[in-house]
């Protein structure tokens, strides 16, 4: 079937066309092949070249150039308008002047040597169009030399062709709008190739069995795919599981995409405002909010960019907090400087101001204020303050497993004493290694697990488990018997002499499980504020020892959220002031 440019497809695919989108996907809208939208162009093009637009200014008025504006360009003089059983325009010309002279009409059939029908069509093509430009019946009728029942029955012919060309004109308008419909739902549906629709279906899959706890290659095995493609897929999402989508359904008294869709359709096609409401079911008020609201510099009410912005209108997004109380951001600025974590500072903030709830603040507030893009309050060099020292959250796929020597006669931690695990008893420490530059320079972190008290002995030429086992005995020296109960060490080749080191101290070492660093959660928190100061890959021999005696003071004055946020040094002191009173 012949489809017009006119019809609701060919408006559609225009307008698509002049908002800037392709061909092929304008085509694929409208619901058209792209050889039709093709002719379509060339229609438009030689409209707006025969109505004295220049080649420049049609192309910028269709929003559309191509290779074939050659060949259109060629076509521009030529009228293809005549039918082809019509006389040549030179004949109709020789009527029209023996016609204009006082000549009868089959006078001027004979003079112009057409038949007396084809005259009589003529007559009646000049009068509809003198009606159509304005002039009355009577002057029609004079200027043609018409009767009275002539002129009568081209004036019905005329209104009966009018009345017809009404009625199809409102059936195309209500086809129109009965399939905006239908090209809303077009448009909201993926189009995608089978080769897309494969990848798709599989990367779901492959995210389903990772949400199940399978790693990547044994998800990748499973669908019968190269690692490497679970590893792109991965990358993809910065190794980062994402979310399942969840479906929006709209309560009714908002505007969703597809009703959007459907108003910017109907704009194409000519309707009113009032027209679109009721073809939408909303009040004109509602669509006329949505049109001045959303059109864009322009004059374009463009649907997905409506959607877009009135879903975030929607969220009516608060000032961040550390934004808008200046003094609650001067003073987490103050503590992030002294590089107080996150929970420190709201802990402490909860401690010494109980009343005052605008100096109140969760920890991921703060985190979000420094990792995120958006501006939440907190500069980005803050980001240095933290432990870590990064910008964005690190995933737990980007960490390495590492594969250490064995230690010979390990006593493992499920042989440690039931009492280490509560806390309750001081005395049973935690210790590692952090290692600087090259691995040359380390230094030995021990922290006790009931008051959380840290020391931190420098190793500036190796870390052998000779000098390890020297470090920790000097560190445990000063110590009475019963703050030495325990040690747990992972399983680092450098206590491979932990036999001497009990005979050493009387402290029995025991060791962690093989890449379990929460079993020795306390020392790996030690560890990461110890990086605060010592960062990872410098040379930790340029450090003194009266530098890193101040660190551990500073780091043991720090208040924690286990401890009520006091100071491991006051639950130590305490501890230690409580063995002198009773010695037992």
């Amino acid at each position: 079937m012949f489809r017009h440019s006119s019809s609701a497809a060919g408006v559609r695919f225009l307008a698509s066309i002049k908002e800037g989108r392709g061909l092929k996907p304008a085509a694929r809208d409208a619901g058209i092949d792209k050889e039709v939208g093709y002719r379509w162009l060339r229609e438009k093009y030689l409209n707006l070249r025969r109505a004295g637009m220049s080649a420049g200014e049609s192309t910028a008025e269709l929003g559309f150039t191509t290779s074939r504006l050659l060949a259109w360009e060629a076509a521009v003089d030529r009228t293809d308008d005549r039918h082809h059983l019509r006389v040549d325009v030179d004949e109709e010309a020789l009527f029209w002047a023996s016609f204009g002279a006082g000549q009868s009409a089959n006078a001027g059939a004979t003079a112009a040597g057409v038949a007396r029908s084809t005259a009589y069509r003529w007559i009646i093509k000049r009068f509809s169009a003198l009606r159509l430009a304005g002039h009355t019946v009577q002057h029609c009728q004079t200027q043609l030399r018409l009767t009275e029942d002539r002129v009568r029955i081209f004036e019905e012919r005329r209104l009966n062709q009018r009345r017809r060309e009404a009625c199809v004109a409102r059936a195309a308008q209500h086809e129109a709008v009965r399939s905006s419909g239908r090209y809303a739902d077009r448009v909201l549906e993926h189009t995608a190739t089978p080769g897309q629709e494969r990848l798709r279906i599989r990367a779901e899959k492959y995210w389903q069995l990772m949400r199940d706890g399978l790693s990547n290659a044994e998800a990748c095995r499973l669908l019968g795919m190269h690692r490497a493609s679970g590893t792109q897929l991965r990358q993809a999402t910065n190794y980062q599981i994402p979310r399942l989508p969840a479906r929006r359904e709209t309560a009714g008294r908002y505007l969703d995409a597809r009703e959007r869709l459907q108003i910017a359709d109907l704009l194409r096609l000519g309707q009113s405002m009032r027209a679109i409401a009721a073809a939408l079911g909303r009040q004109p008020s509602t669509i006329s909010r949505e049109l001045r609201r959303h059109r864009n510099s322009s004059g374009h009410y463009l649907p997905k960019t409506a959607d877009h912005d009135a879903r975030l209108q929607r969220t009516r997004p608060k000032i961040p907090k550390l934004v808008s109380n200046v003094p609650l951001r001067l003073l987490v600025q103050r503590k992030l400087n002294r590089c107080w974590s996150p929970d420190e500072i709201c802990g402490w903030m909860k401690k010494h101001y109980p009343d005052d709830l605008t100096m109140r603040l969760s920890p991921e507030t703060i985190y979000r204020a420094l990792l995120l893009r958006d501006d939440h309050g907190l500069h980005k060099r803050f980001a240095m303050k933290l432990r870590t020292g990064r910008r964005i959250r690190k995933t737990r796929w980007r960490r390495r497993i590492g594969r250490g020597s064995r230690i010979i006669n390990m006593t493992m931690i499920d042989k440690r004493p039931t009492e280490v695990e509560d806390r309750k008893q001081a005395g049973h420490w935690e210790g590692d290694l952090i290692v600087g530059l090259g691995s040359i320079s380390a230094m030995v972190t021990l922290r006790e697990r009931k008051t959380q008290y840290g020391i931190i002995v420098n190793l500036p030429q190796d870390h052998t488990a000779a000098s390890v086992n020297a470090a920790i005995t000097d560190a445990f020296a000063t110590l009475p018997r019963q703050l030495k109960r325990a040690l747990t060490w992972d399983q680092g080749i450098e206590l491979a002499w932990h036999e001497r080191l009990t005979e050493a101290t009387g402290v029995p070492v025991f060791f962690a499980e093989r890449s379990s660093p929460w079993q020795r959660g306390a020392n790996e928190n030690f560890n990461g504020l110890a990086r605060q100061y010592f960062p990872k890959g410098t040379n930790l021999a340029l450090h003194p020892a009266e530098h890193v005696t101040k660190v551990v003071k500073e780091l043991n004055d720090r208040p924690r959220k286990t401890l009520g946020y006091d100071t491991p040094t006051e639950r130590f002191n305490a501890e230690y002031d409580t063995l002198a009173l009773d010695p037992r």
